[in-house]
């Protein structure tokens, strides 16, 4: 990725938000021992170091509420990336029992009429440990391009669990975005559809737009029990988005299903187990598979009613519950 990822050139940021819960400081070299495994190398080459990070809001939720935020058609277009809910330096927190509704500042009628959503949704950056669940958001107006129409969207955070889900008529409507670090998020029985990438606020041309990573590695990350109408995306997005680069590697999509296209050109390895109704891509001529070698795992085509278990997060969180 070297001439690819460059947006974070000479800043530091934490990719990986723990907690050291034992330091060894006789050892040599000194070890510390973290909450969660950091699942990608670490390297000092990187200038990779540990540092304390203060501030996170911890034990606060959102929950039982409606919102609606749209506005006049020409309004919605001149602002990107509005979103209605921000979920921002926070840990152990959530969302829950969310729903959109038809905004009453949209137009009665013509463009945006009866929209729910200026662009984006529910966004949860720099964060750990949020679950966002039984949450349904729909109909954003501004579906262009500059970050809009992004209804679940993850940035640099680790452990969140988007479960439960819908997202309709949005962009992208379940996204990895802007940035390293995101790691270890499950999107369980999300239901996407109705994606587009709309050309502009005069041009109702509009194409399907994949639920996606996005943005910079995401890794070790699983996609579980889902339904996709439009499709899920990983792949090398090069230059694309300010230097997108190899998007993933290391994530699973378990039991998918839906109409729509699945497409797993990981870095290094990625997982497909099972799948009913997608079309699965895994190879390209296009520059989307570059340096994405091997040709990622894939089984049970055609399978997932019979996949067992059913649910990956749900097996190892009763493993783990009962003490196997």
């Amino acid at each position: 990725m070297t001439g690819t990822w460059q947006a974070f050139n000479g800043s530091w940021q934490p990719f990986f938000w723990r907690t050291v819960v034992a330091a060894d400081t006789q050892s040599v070299p000194n070890t510390i021992t973290v909450d969660v495994p950091i699942r990608y190398p670490a390297k000092t080459r990187d200038g990779a170091s540990v540092r304390r990070e203060k501030g996170f809001l911890t034990g606060v939720g959102v929950e039982s509420l409606g919102i609606a935020n749209a506005v006049g058609w020409d309004e919605a277009w001149s602002v990107d990336r509005t979103h209605a809910i921000e979920i921002a330096h926070a840990a152990d927190s959530f969302v829950r029992d969310v729903v959109t509704f038809p905004s009453p500042n949209a137009p009665s009628s013509g463009n945006g009429a009866g929209a729910h959503l200026l662009s984006g949704g529910i966004l949860v950056r720099e964060s750990k440990r949020v679950t966002v669940a039984h949450v349904e958001l729909a109909l954003a107006q501004n579906r262009g391009s500059g970050g809009n129409g992004y209804l679940f969207e993850i940035q640099r955070s680790s452990e969140v669990l988007i479960a439960d889900a819908k997202g309709t008529a949005g962009r992208h409507n379940f996204i990895q975005n802007w940035g390293f670090g995101t790691t270890g998020c499950v999107f369980l029985r999300v239901e996407s559809r109705d994606g587009k990438n709309v050309t502009g606020k005069d041009d109702s041309t509009a194409f399907t737009a994949l639920s996606e990573f996005h943005h910079s590695l995401a890794t070790a990350n699983l996609i579980d029990s889902s339904l996709f109408d439009d499709g899920f995306s990983i792949i090398n997005r090069n230059d694309e988005s300010t230097g997108a680069g190899q998007t993933g590697t290391q994530n699973a999509l378990w039991n998918s299903r839906g109409k729509g296209m699945l497409r797993s050109l990981q870095f290094g390895w990625g997982y497909v187990i099972g799948t009913l109704g997608l079309s699965v891509v895994t190879e390209s001529v296009l520059p989307m598979s570059l340096g994405t070698e091997p040709v990622d795992l894939v089984e049970g085509q055609e399978l997932a009613a019979t996949l067992e278990p059913p649910s990956l997060y749900e097996d190892q969180r009763q493993r783990r519950l009962s003490g196997r």
